[in-house]
This record gives structure tokens, sequence and C-alpha cells, in this order.
């Protein structure tokens, strides 16, 4: 029996040591305490005593207010093998410095910076030009050329930078006023014509302008004894002539069959092709008037005189809306020719000063109440000949004649930052926020006068003193898509 019961006991013995039948509460807790035991002996053996209580930190890792999902690293752990892919999407989501990876006993600062990095990033997409936007900018054209695309010989053009001698009509032909001449170039066929000359008792011509978009081909002149014509330049016929010998010629600006002209004692004359006769007299200047523009609409006209006064004139109403109880609420600190209407928001009108005024003022003329002054300000520092608000972006462009020295003491830090570099140049201008973000050295003398293209891309510019007549392409429009890599060459001829 004692041999039966000891094969009994060598066959049962490896049974119990592997744990196979079911064991009692016990057991199991007596075998983990000995597993427990087991390990800790193994390390303490290996490692040795310093190395275990450098192991074990005295505050445990459980108090530590640590990540849910990330363990909190000790300052013994290894450093975490950064790759550069990994380097370049940390980047490129803004982690680059948090937790994950560079670990640090502060685990409250990876939600902060995170969160900072989140939200300057889509702060800045939110304020960002679209890209669609920014090809139609000048920054993205005149900006990128810096230069001009077609030069023409001018000389004999009238010195006077008050006056008006060029214009650009819809049918893309440009007229120029020579003295006594007046030409004519079609730019598609690059044929010029003589169309007019005046005699020595009708003066030298002073101001001209073409018509709209019904009647691209008549061209309406005026002489500095004051007489006014219109010729069709297609027909090279002669059509109305408007006598005035009583006073001189400013500027002229047509709206539809009915041309607008300034006269030297501050009266505004209109004229209507159809009647052939002066249809009414708006008296409210009583200097020289240089700038007249209608508006995109052709409701409200603006007038600027010599004097640095604006109005404006309210054609439904036949009564000038800035008169109103002799309070004049529109005005600079000097002459006043260069004025433009925004096209694509209705009342928004920009007036530019000659010396010693050189400032450009930005008016809401529906919101215009007693006393109240321009929305902006642009303060330059220099003559400013022309404007011309984009037709397809924000942006205002702007013509310059010679600059003159402003004391410190009465220019704003400001005003003298965007006074920089702006004589004899043209200058962009974006809108609100009235900054220059292209400018270009137009000419080596004053800019006289500006005119552009019925496209709303191009810009005609002269200079008198320097004999030259300069076409730079400013904006782009949202449907060019033609990219002539010809346009970039400089073309030279003479117009006539």
């Amino acid at each position: 029996m004692s041999s039966e019961y000891g094969s009994v006991t060598d066959t049962t013995t490896p049974k119990c040591a592997t744990i196979k039948r079911t064991p009692s509460r016990a057991s199991v807790s007596s075998t983990y305490s000995a597993r427990k035991r087991r390990r800790v002996s193994v390390a303490s053996l290996d490692l040795g005593q310093d190395l275990a209580r450098q192991l074990v930190p005295e505050t445990p890792i459980e108090e530590i207010n640590g990540d849910r999902f990330v363990t909190v690293r000790t300052s013994t752990s290894l450093p975490l093998n950064i790759t550069p892919r990994t380097n370049r999407i940390a980047k490129a989501f803004g982690l680059l410095d948090d937790r994950v990876l560079s670990p640090t006993n502060s685990p409250s600062l990876f939600s902060d910076r995170c969160f900072r990095s989140l939200l300057r990033r889509s702060a800045s997409e939110l304020f960002s030009p679209s890209r669609a936007a920014s090809l139609l900018s000048a920054k993205a054209n005149l900006g990128a050329r810096n230069h001009f695309v077609l030069a023409l010989d001018g000389p004999g053009m009238s010195t006077d930078l008050f006056a008006s001698p060029m214009a650009w009509s819809h049918a893309n032909c440009i007229g120029v006023a020579f003295k006594y001449d007046v030409y004519f170039q079609n730019l598609e066929s690059r044929a010029v014509a003589h169309l007019y000359r005046s005699s020595l008792s009708d003066g030298a011509v002073h101001s001209i302008d073409w018509g709209g978009k019904a009647k691209p081909h008549l061209l309406a002149f005026g002489t500095t004894v004051g007489d006014v014509k219109v010729m069709d330049a297609e027909k090279r016929m002669q059509l109305v002539d408007w006598v005035d010998g009583d006073h001189g010629m400013g500027g002229m600006h047509w709206n539809g069959d009915v041309l607008a002209v300034g006269r030297t004692g501050g009266n505004v004359t209109l004229f209507d092709i159809r009647m052939r006769a002066e249809i009414a007299k708006i008296i409210g200047h009583k200097r020289r008037v240089h700038g007249v523009k209608w508006s995109a609409d052709g409701h409200h006209l603006a007038t600027g005189d010599d004097s640095g006064i604006v109005h404006i004139w309210d054609h439904r109403a036949s009564d000038i809306l800035t008169n109103s109880d002799k309070n004049v609420r529109m005005k600079h600190k000097g002459p006043v020719k260069a004025l433009s209407w925004s096209p694509w928001q209705h009342g928004l009108l920009a007036t530019g000063g000659g010396s010693p005024d050189g400032e450009i003022h930005i008016w809401n003329t529906g919101k215009m109440a007693p006393s109240s002054g321009p929305m902006h300000t642009i303060p330059l520092q220099t003559t400013i000949t022309s404007l011309h608000w984009s037709h397809h972006c924000k942006e205002l462009l702007s013509t310059h004649g010679s600059s003159w020295a402003v004391s410190q003491s009465n220019v704003h830090s400001v005003g003298n930052a965007s006074a920089v570099g702006v004589e004899n140049s043209l200058a962009v201008h974006s809108y609100p926020s009235c900054q220059r973000i292209v400018n270009v050295k137009a000419h080596s003398a004053p800019v006289g006068h500006s005119c552009m293209a019925p496209d709303g891309c191009s810009v005609f510019t002269v200079s008198p003193k320097e004999e030259t007549i300069k076409m730079f392409r400013v904006w782009s429009a949202p449907d060019d898509k033609e990219k002539n890599e010809g346009s970039d060459m400089t073309l030279r001829s003479i117009i006539r």
C-alpha cells in the first residue's frame, strides 16, 4: 500500500504545481503574493538597492494631475526619439512644443499651448485675403511687374497740371490734346488720326472726354477761352460748337447725352447733345472748377474748385446737397481736381487736394450730416492729380506730382509713413484700411493726368514736362484668363 500511495503522490504533485484544478480564494492570494515577492527579489538582485530607491519616487504617480490617456513621465525617463517626419507633422499642427513630444511635469501646458496654436491658425485663415481676390489686386499685377507696358511720345502737351488732355473711350481709343491739336489712336489697330486743329483765337485745348457706352465715338473738348466742341471721331466731323467767351475752361465729364463743363468763374454748365444747347447752369463755386465727375448711376455730380471746396449736385432734384444753409461740409486746403466715385458702393467718393493740402479724403455722401468730416484721410504731402477706384476689388489708385517738406510738428506719424516715396509716382491704396500696397515711380517729372481703360484694368498716365504717355497694367478682371507673355515687353511708339 505504501508503494501505491507513493505512486499517487508522484502523479498528483505536478498537477498541484500547475494549478490545473479549481483553486480556492486563499490559494490564489497566496500564489500572487509569492509571485510578487519573487519579482521584487529578482529586481533587487539585478539592479541593487541604490537604483531601486531611485526608481521609486517619493510622491506616488497617482497624486500627479496627469493626462488621462498620456502617461506622466518622470524626470529619469528617456527622451522620445523624434524623427524628421514627426517634426514636420508636429509643425503643421502646431504641436511641436507640446508634452506629447517633449515630456514635462506640467500637464496643463499641453491644453493651453494647443488651444493658443489652434486659435492663431483659425484667426489667420479668417482674416487672410482669399487667393482669388489677391489675383485681382494691384499687388499681384502692377506690384509684380513694377513697370509700364506701353510708352508713347507726347511732345507739346499742356504743362498745366489742372488740364485734362487725355481720355480713353469704350471703343478702346485714346484721345490726346497737344496744345492746339487733337489726335486719337485706336489701340487695337495702332492707327493714329488727326482730328482737329484749334485757331489762335479759340485758344489751346484744355480738356477732352469721350462719350459713354452708348456713344463711344463722340469726343468733346474745350479750349482755354471757353469754347466747347463735340466731334464724331469715326466720321471725322464736328457735331456741336458751344461758344462761351466770358468763361474759361475747367474739367468736363459725360453722363449719357449730358455733358458737364466746369468754368473759370465757378459755374458748371450742362449741355445736351440731343438739343445741342445749354440746358442748365449750376451755381455754387466761386473759383475755377477743376474737377468734374458724375457718379456711376448718373444721379450725382461732384465738382471741385481752386479753393478746395467740393460740392455734390443732385441731378434728379436739381439741387446742391453740400451747400444747404450756407454750410460747406466738404473742403480741402488746396485745389481739388482729382475726383472718383466708387463703382461698387453707392455714395462713396474719393477727393484729392493739391499743394499745400496733399491729402486724399474718402466720403460717404449718402450719410453726411452737417459739419461732418470724411470717413478716411490719407495724408501724402504730395500733389494729387487724379484718382481711380478699381472696378474689380476694393482698391484706390492715385497719381502724384511734386512733394514738399512738412515740419514734424504738423504731421502725424502715420502720415509721415504714408508720404514716403510717392512723388511723381502711381500709388494704390487698399480700402477700408487705406494702407498703400503698391507704389511705382511712373515718370521722372510730375504726373499731370491719368485715365482708366474701359475694362477697369489699365491706366494711362501723362507727364507734360517729360512729354511722355505711359500705360500701366494695374489690376486683373475676374474672367481674365489670358496670359500674354508679350504683354511684359516694353513698347514704344509715337502718337503723332
